[in-house]
């Protein structure tokens, strides 16, 4: 059971050393981290090179400043997919430059995903600031995923609003499984949001075909989620209708239309059974 490890870093300094010991200190080690350093400027070349020397199985690809732009993200994991085509991984995982695990992390996901073949994208429960963050799917940060389901779905990352959540449909839609276990858990250490822009957040459950009803549910919930509140929620409202709207953003793109139809009737077959369940308890 084989895997690497992407971690994408911009200005990382502050938290990186402890995201390279926490995954170099895994029980099952990866074979292999590839760093994207997408132009710092702060000390992270530095840290870098000093890990690089205490250990031969970090690579570093080094890119230049063009300031900050969290849309970049997702080309730069796919050119660390890229950059390691010579190491044939059954698995490979992805993380922030701000994540710790515990040493079990990655063992365990792998011993669960290699017990189930259907089981593709996998993650534990992300914390931040000391409380744990309840989502519905896999994180984009923390999950390992197989690396066959990877080649089916292009080897890479589509460069639109909604990428992460995107591999977890296409996973669904060749009747795949993703899972997110509640007893593993992990740190991420910038309080959740920061340098990220919640009207992409938005955005992308217009690219991806979001029930309207459905869209409307979880931007309503996550303006009462402490680490979103009010103002995240009014910009992913904004993304949401700017999706729904020509864009001259070529980062805001409607994904095709069989995945789009997709996830419509999967989210309007969830809110059906949810009713369904209301009326149960009422009854």
């Amino acid at each position: 059971m084989d895997y690497w490890v992407a971690v994408v870093t911009r200005n990382g300094a502050d938290h990186l050393p402890r995201t390279l010991e926490s995954l170099f200190g895994q029980a099952k080690a990866p074979n292999r981290v590839t760093v994207v350093d997408d132009g710092s400027t702060d000390d992270t070349q530095n840290i870098l090179r000093k890990y690089m020397e205490l250990n031969g199985n970090l690579r570093v690809l080094t890119k230049p400043d063009r300031g900050y732009d969290i849309r970049r993200v997702p080309a730069n994991i796919n050119q660390a997919w890229v950059s390691n085509a010579d190491l044939p991984a059954d698995y490979f995982m992805i993380s922030g430059d701000d994540c710790t695990y515990p040493a079990g992390y990655a063992d365990s996901l792998l011993a669960r995903m290699q017990a189930d073949q259907w089981l593709v994208v996998a993650s534990g429960h992300l914390t931040s600031g000391g409380g744990q963050i309840r989502e519905p799917s896999p994180s984009g940060s923390g999950r390992m995923v197989r690396s066959s389901i990877w080649r089916q779905v292009g080897s890479a990352y589509p460069l639109i609003a909604g990428w992460e959540t995107w591999l977890l449909y296409k996973a669904a839609q060749r009747g795949f499984r993703v899972k997110l276990f509640d007893d593993l858990v992990y740190e991420h250490e910038r309080p959740r949001g920061t340098g990220h822009q919640f009207v992409y957040w938005g955005a992308a459950m217009g690219t991806l075909g979001y029930h309207p009803l459905y869209a409307v549910g979880r931007i309503a919930r996550n303006g009462i989620i402490r680490t979103v509140g009010a103002a995240g929620a009014i910009s992913m409202l904004r993304g949401y209708l700017q999706s729904r709207l020509s864009s001259d953003d070529s980062f805001i793109f409607p994904f095709d239309q069989s995945l789009r139809n997709f996830v419509r009737n999967e989210q309007a077959l969830r809110m059906q059974q949810i009713v369904a369940k209301l009326i149960r308890k009422i009854i």
